[in-house]
This record gives C-alpha cells, sequence and structure tokens, in this order.
C-alpha cells in the first residue's frame, strides 16, 4: 500500500494505492470513488478492505479523497459537483499512470456512484462500473438530508440546520449552496455509461435503486444484484454493518 499526494497544484488529492498481488497482475485498474460526509467515515474501513480484496486478485486499486474532503487540499466552500467529476478523471489518469494499464473500473458508493456513473457517461472509456447503493441524483440527495433533519428528534424546523447563506449542515458536515447547485444538475436517468458492464448492488431496497432499475433496467450491460446486509450499514447505530458490510463487499468482488 503506498499513501501519496498527486495533481496539479494548487489542488492536492490524497491517493492510496494497492498494488496487485505478484502472481496474478490482471492488468486492470480500479478507482474506488468514496460517498460523502458521515458516509465516507462509516465506510472507510469498507473501502480499504475492499481495495485489498481486489488488489489479492490481481487488480491495481486506488482510492481517494476528493479536494475539500478528507485529506486532500481545499475548502469545500470554492468545490462544485464539477469539481469532483474533475478529481476523477485526475485519479483515472493517476492510475493509469501508476500502474501502466489502460483498462480502468469504477467503484462508487452512494453520491459517490452517482459521480462515478456520470464520469462514466461523460469519458465513455470506463471498463465496469458498480454502483453500490447509488443515488439517481443530486437533488434526491440534498432533498434525502433534509428529509433526515425533519424527522430526527428536536429537529422540526429544517432552519435552524441551514444557515443563511444556504448552507446545510447534517451530522457534522457541510453541503455549500454551490456545490448543493451542481449536483442538483447530475440525474443519471437521463444519460447511460458506455462500459461493457455495469453492476448496481443494493444492500435494501430503497426508492432511489427503484428508479435506477426502471430507467437502466432495459441496458443490455445493466445487472441489479440485492446484497443484505445484516443492518442498515448506513445506520449510525448498526456499528457491525457500518464497519464491514460483507455481503455487498463479496458481492463486488464475485463480480469484478
Amino acid at each position: 500500500m503506498e499513501v501519496f499526494y498527486f495533481g496539479q497544484a494548487p489542488v492536492q488529492l490524497l491517493g492510496v494505492y494497492h498494488p496487485p498481488a505478484l502472481d496474478c497482475d490482471r492488468l486492470q485498474g480500479v478507482l474506488l470513488c468514496y460517498p460523502f460526509g458521515q458516509e465516507y467515515m462509516r465506510a472507510h474501513r469498507a473501502f480499504r478492505q475492499l481495495a485489498e480484496s481486489l488488489a489479492a486478485k490481481g487488480y491495481h486499486v486506488l482510492r481517494f479523497d476528493y479536494r475539500g474532503s478528507g485529506d486532500s487540499s481545499g475548502n469545500m466552500d470554492d468545490v462544485s459537483a464539477e469539481d469532483w467529476l474533475a478529481d476523477i478523471a485526475t485519479a483515472v489518469g493517476e492510475l493509469r499512470d501508476l500502474s501502466g494499464v489502460h483498462a480502468v473500473s469504477l467503484v462508487g458508493l452512494r453520491l459517490g456512484a452517482l459521480l462515478a456513473a456520470v464520469h462514466a457517461a461523460r469519458a465513455g472509456d470506463i471498463s465496469r462500473l458498480v454502483l453500490w447503493d447509488p443515488l439517481v441524483s443530486g437533488q434526491a440527495f440534498i432533498d434525502e438530508i433534509k428529509g433526515e433533519i425533519k424527522r430526527g428528534p428536536g429537529r422540526k424546523h429544517l432552519s435552524n440546520f441551514v444557515a443563511k447563506a444556504g448552507d446545510i449542515h447534517f451530522n457534522g458536515f457541510c453541503l455549500p449552496p454551490a456545490m448543493q447547485a451542481s449536483l442538483a444538475e447530475l440525474d443519471l436517468r437521463h444519460m447511460r455509461p458506455d462500459c461493457a458492464g455495469i453492476l448496481h448492488l443494493a444492500t435494501h431496497e430503497n426508492p432511489q435503486g427503484q428508479l435506477l432499475r426502471q430507467a437502466w433496467g432495459e441496458f443490455e450491460e445493466y445487472e441489479y444484484q440485492l446484497r443484505p446486509a445484516e443492518h442498515d450499514w448506513n445506520y449510525v447505530d448498526h456499528v457491525g454493518g457500518i464497519l464491514l458490510p460483507r455481503a455487498a463487499l463479496e458481492g463486488v468482488r464475485l463480480w469484478m
């Protein structure tokens, strides 16, 4: 495992590269695209285990932090969804430079899945695409956060969590207006990634997944799998499910 920074100044992205096992190099790369906020923190161990298991199968694997998040440079106030899409493109190029391979697949979780799918649709050079509990659109993500705020204990008034400037504060993270506006423009129902295979992996049935299945269900390259976790991995009290949703990780590994 190699930890390093990459990208052009002033944007420096933290990357973690997992080289393939020496005896089974598949000459293929996999880029892992994290979710946002608390979901990033809850999925961190799972992403590391996924990277290690894919590397053991012979893949060159890179996971990274978007600008303004994790240990990458930048401030969320200055970041848009287009910036994060540019970061994915930079990370794909870095993985190709590191490994010497051309074939790169993307694995994205939640918001990371939305961004990975948009990049795949625009770039046209992504081999395969794994969407783990994907968000069908950026607006759906924003609406979901607002809904969670309203349903939370003592959170009857959304205005208590939205600053005058329009920033949404939720679970210790901030979603600035510029990011909200740029996310709202992304909708997977209006695009089709040009990939050899697309896996839609769900840990539970939900409206987001149903909308994507309706939009993409007839695509020949699209496959849907339900891999239920013992608990909802994204619910804070279900510690075991948060740290290691084994069924989902195994589903990704087997499909790859």
